[in-house]
């Protein structure tokens, strides 16, 4: 066996979504021991009411850095651990990764569930607006990143599992060059893997429905966590409703909302007058669907997957809120070569008539999955890495 053990690594509580895209399950069950590091007290002062499912396996807290290294020591074998860190590539991980090379511990990383991303506008007003303190910070951080790497202080990643032709991007503040030497392995994104999984499935239901693949926007817990801009919720919901209710009109057919994972304010609270709200069934939602719509969710590799029609939607205030949906927004629409709309727009809804099968080919094969893959479950792939010497 190759590695008897792997280590997961993140700055965040451990989620059911975490615990079932990286396989904890299925690596325990293949006779490897499985742990979970999780280091967010090092890296934030609170976990901002964060779904912790740390019961789920045997998960250690870490306070300090010194407490890392202590467990670094204790570990007898570590040219048999495999560590998978759950993390971006950037400034702030320069401790930490500098305590995993100092150990010489073997590092890898999963590049998928990337999507297309638009250029930065480079008009000076553009620029100067997306200059803020945390953006100046964090350039500086990564400032010093290099600087370790450059000493030899950081080592580059030793494995790096790749879904799509793209999904290196996904890591972080890495390019080509920066992976290029690690041991890659071709993998699916965890949503083509759920479309694998449902693909020839017989539909039980007997109701039509159109699909919204909510973001939780104005209250999603990482735009506090990492400071980011965001929209109103008094702003959003009514807009977003008043828009659902012409789509309804128009097609006679109700909106369903493919909650996101994080909304539990969706639990107890109605956001969404009234209609359906579903929680972790977003793959079997979109199958069924009729069309879908989106902002800019990483789950439209479901519809592309499943050969959906998508609409994308936008609005002034999330133009003006958070900027960067909007223009994914925009560029998701042109890329798959499929319609957007304000939601304040009183026309007629513009579904695109034709599903654009070349373009959600093109996105299939940079982002989803590969030639050599696209027939295989990545839980597969993964465990058949970790056995075989």
């Amino acid at each position: 066996m190759r590695f008897n053990k792997v280590i997961y690594i993140r700055y965040m509580p451990l989620t059911t979504k975490i615990y079932a895209d990286f396989y904890m399950q299925e690596v325990t069950d293949a006779g490897i021991e499985v742990e979970y590091w999780d280091i967010t007290a090092i890296f934030f002062k609170n976990n901002y009411n964060i779904e912790d499912s740390s019961k789920l396996v045997n998960t250690r807290i870490f306070r300090s850095y010194s407490e890392l290294e202590s467990a670094l020591n204790s570990e007898p074998f570590l040219s048999k651990v495999l560590f998978v860190s759950i993390m971006s590539f950037e400034g702030r991980i320069r401790k930490l990764y500098e305590i995993l090379t100092k150990y010489n511990c073997i590092l890898s990383v999963f590049g998928r569930n990337m999507f297309p991303l638009p250029v930065p506008p480079k008009t000076f007003f553009g620029v100067l607006n997306r200059v803020k303190i945390s953006t100046v910070l964090n350039y500086i951080r990564f400032k010093k990143v290099l600087k370790s790497i450059r000493k030899g202080k950081i080592k580059r990643y030793d494995i790096v599992f790749i879904g799509g032709d793209l999904g290196w991007q996904g890591i972080g503040r890495v390019g080509l060059d920066d992976i290029k030497n690690a041991e890659q392995v071709k993998v699916n994104s965890d949503d083509y893997d759920n479309y694998l999984l449902l693909k020839d499935r017989k539909n039980t239901l007997s109701d039509k429905y159109i699909l919204f693949l909510d973001e939780y926007l104005p209250l999603h817990p990482d735009t506090v966590l990492f400071n980011i801009k965001n929209v109103k919720a008094e702003d959003y919901y009514p807009e977003l409703n008043s828009y659902f209710d012409r789509v309804e009109k128009q097609f006679g057919l109700p909106v369903v909302i493919a909650a996101h994972p994080k909304a539990i304010r969706y639990k107890t609270e109605d956001f969404f007058s009234g209609r359906k709200v579903i929680f972790k069934q977003t793959a079997e939602l979109t199958k069924y669907a009729q069309f879908v719509i989106a902002h800019d969710s990483t789950s439209i590799n479901y519809p592309i997957a499943f050969g959906k029609k998508l609409h994308f939607i936008t609005s002034k205030n999330i133009m003006n809120g958070i900027e960067e949906v909007h223009r994914n927004v925009i560029h998701f629409a042109n890329y798959l070569g499929c319609n957007y709309q304000f939601m304040n727009n009183e026309e007629g809804i513009n579904l695109i008539e034709e599903l654009p099968l070349e373009n959600y080919q093109k996105y299939k094969y940079s982002f989803q999955t590969s030639s050599d893959t696209e027939n295989k479950l990545t839980r597969d792939i993964f465990i058949d890495f970790l056995i075989k010497e």
